[in-house]
């Protein structure tokens, strides 16, 4: 969607800015902003309309300008803590040592599931796998609260535990925590039955 966009409108699109702040009036709305990567000056765009596609674990510390019933809607939905961890091998030691080709082991391990590639079948050389998807609960705050290295070592030695092949053929990994990716700070909205009768509609 976003390369579409770019597709379209090119150079109307500003990129790295940073949104600080939102008003809206009588004849339309104004945004503050400021470029990420050199935020000293804030700057200002207006328009009649403003579609907002911040996400709300943003928006809720943005100064906007709505009503109560829109305020508490963007206050009433928490972001889920998911953690991913890619892992890359020497090889694709699960295909050529235990005939897993593709699919899912679901486990009890803070790591919840590795995940296989369904695509590449009996490819030489490297191979990749998801190490870790951990979407909820204590195990993801846990995953969370740590270094990016932190994370791939731990799901390295919980991997381990069902494939033993981890320790000799890893070389090395990547691991997000959205709780941690500064423009989104979560995953995905976590919305409850109750917030999403009361709140949806107003959003």
């Amino acid at each position: 969607i976003g390369k579409a966009f770019a597709k379209e409108i090119g150079d109307l699109i500003q990129y790295d800015a940073k949104v600080i702040r939102i008003q809206q009036g009588d004849r339309g709305v104004t945004v503050s902003y400021v470029n990420s990567k050199t935020p000293y000056t804030p700057q200002i765009a207006t328009a009649e309309w403003c579609v907002c596609t911040i996400p709300l674990s943003i928006l809720g510390q943005i100064q906007i300008d709505v009503g109560p019933r829109m305020k508490a809607a963007i206050d009433a939905v928490p972001y889920s803590s998911s953690v991913k961890i890619g892992l890359q091998f020497k090889r694709r030691f699960w295909e050529e040592d235990e005939a897993i080709y593709g699919g899912i082991s679901y486990t009890d391990l803070p790591i919840r599931q590795i995940s296989y590639p369904s695509s590449g079948f009996n490819r030489n050389g490297r191979g990749v796998l998801l190490g870790a998807y951990v979407f909820e609960g204590a195990n993801a705050y846990e995953f969370t609260s740590m270094a990016p290295a932190d994370r791939i070592a731990r799901a390295v030695e919980l991997g381990a535990r069902i494939h033993p092949q981890y320790g000799a053929e890893l070389e090395n990994g990547v691991a997000v925590a959205w709780h941690r990716v500064p423009f989104t700070l979560g995953c995905a909205g976590a919305w409850s039955e109750q917030a999403r009768e009361e709140h949806y509609q107003n959003l």
